[in-house]
């Protein structure tokens, strides 16, 4: 069995009479008590006390505390789980989820340290931890603990939700990436009767990770058939409508995608919802997302099934995806619009074009970074905190109320970050499809290299 820390005996044994049992603690934020005596091993073991709302009410504005939400990422964004009757965080919440901490990620550890530093979670602040399971709490305070911060209060945010004069804030469009338990009741009610499809997207034929289980009625995607060398742009407006047909998409159903890697899942989802699509979903964090929710699985290989006729004349989102004279016509408008590149430092600055297949190195003349697709993924692959983009965006002279238009190599990377900035509410944005690829295919076009001035 594996081995129980101190902590978390004190922290799960909590009853509804009192918090702990064999450790001593009143529930005030104003106890000079923050130790217990451990009475079988005589060591201090760190309390974790409770926190009213009305308390919490008070803090929320003072520097010395940092409110902390520990729930999974769907339910920071938006979505309503396990109990809360509104979605989203409480206003001025940051992210540090348990599920960070069931994730064995290389360098996880460090990556966790920058983590802590980047959202002020540090031991010089009063720590409140909010969940509505009752676990992730926990799960997290052990871990904070470890790191040398003791100052913790714990809080059940289903109480803050409850009241409505509460402020909690969430994305406008949270809805574009979907917890695995959305998935899971759509597939249970059948989505009401209304037409929906679920596809696992990757490059190539039907991939080993998708017969080795996938999620049930999921069809295969190849990438394949939706773009083509050797730009790999999409592919023309009627070739995109029969690949609709030939998978069975129409304009009026819900599509779910998901892949082991998100970022195949996320290029056709642009795809899609340039074509029209009006309900297209990503699962926030992939696949793994779906397995560690523990829900089921198939590695029966589901067959497409054509239908005759999309719905609409593609495109109906026309500006969704531009091509190399729009991507110019952002470059020369500088005051209210960005070429935003998505690709890695070394990319950006010209040391290595990034691609076996493209030769040029550098950026289109004009464009600004905007970090890698790491920067926009917590170490479960789930979106990262909206605050926290839009400061990395910040650094670079890009702001929300610009127009806006993302590339990366090929227009992979780039549709992740896109789909992100849509759920955070922004409008004047696009895909550049051709990026870098197409850019550093005509000499003629301007590139720069090296630091931008």
């Amino acid at each position: 069995m594996r081995k129980i820390s101190k902590l978390m005996v004190c922290v799960l044994i909590i009853t509804s009479l009192a918090f702990f049992t064999g450790c001593s603690s009143d529930t005030s934020v104003d106890n000079n008590s923050d130790v217990a005596i451990d009475e079988v091993n005589k060591e201090e073991v760190p309390v974790i006390q409770a926190i009213t709302t009305e308390e919490l009410q008070e803090k929320l504005e003072d520097n010395d505390w940092i409110v902390v939400d520990t729930r999974i990422n769907d339910a920071y964004i938006g979505w309503e789980l396990e109990g809360a009757v509104r979605g989203g965080h409480i206003k001025g919440a940051v992210d540090f989820s348990a599920n960070w901490l069931r994730m064995e990620v290389e360098d996880r550890d460090n990556l966790l340290q920058d983590v802590l530093k980047t959202k002020g979670i540090t031991s010089d602040k009063n720590v409140v931890l909010y969940d509505a399971n009752g676990e992730d709490v926990s799960i997290v305070a052990e871990y904070l603990v470890q790191q040398g911060i003791e100052n913790i209060y714990r809080y059940d945010v289903k109480e803050w939700a409850m009241d409505e004069e509460l402020p909690m804030e969430s994305y406008p469009n949270h809805h574009l990436v979907v917890p695995a338990s959305w998935i899971s009741e759509l597939i249970e009610n059948g989505n009401n009767g209304k037409p929906y499809k679920i596809f696992e997207v990757s490059w190539g034929d039907v991939s080993e990770d998708y017969l080795n289980g996938h999620i049930p009625g999921a069809v295969h995607i190849n990438t394949d058939d939706v773009e083509e060398g050797p730009i790999w742009n999409r592919l023309s407006d009627s070739e995109l409508e029969e690949f609709a047909k030939n998978y069975g998409i129409t304009v009026d159903a819900t599509v779910v995608l998901y892949g082991s890697d998100s970022t195949p899942a996320f290029r056709v989802a642009t795809i899609l919802k340039y074509m029209g699509v009006e309900d297209v979903r990503v699962l926030n964090g992939g696949f793994v997302a779906w397995e560690n929710g523990g829900y089921e699985t198939e590695t029966e290989e589901r067959e497409k099934q054509p239908v005759e006729a999309f719905g609409a004349t593609v495109p109906v989102n026309k500006n969704y995806i531009v091509d190399l004279p729009q991507a110019k016509e952002i470059l020369a408008d500088q005051e209210s619009s960005k070429l935003v590149d998505i690709r890695s430092w070394e990319e950006y600055i010209g040391t290595t074009s990034g691609y076996s297949y493209i030769e040029g190195k550098g950026r289109p003349a004009g464009a600004v970074w905007g970090h890698d697709l790491n920067n926009y993924r917590n170490i479960d692959n789930t979106m990262k905190n909206a605050a926290e983009i839009k400061s990395m965006w910040n650094e670079w002279g890009i702001s929300s109320d610009q127009r806006l238009s993302f590339f990366c190599g090929t227009g992979w990377r780039a549709a992740e970050v896109l789909v992100y900035a849509e759920v955070m509410g922004l409008e004047n944005i696009s895909l550049f499809d051709g990026g870098w690829n197409e850019w550093q295919d005509d000499a003629s076009n301007p590139i720069e290299l090296g630091e931008s001035n």
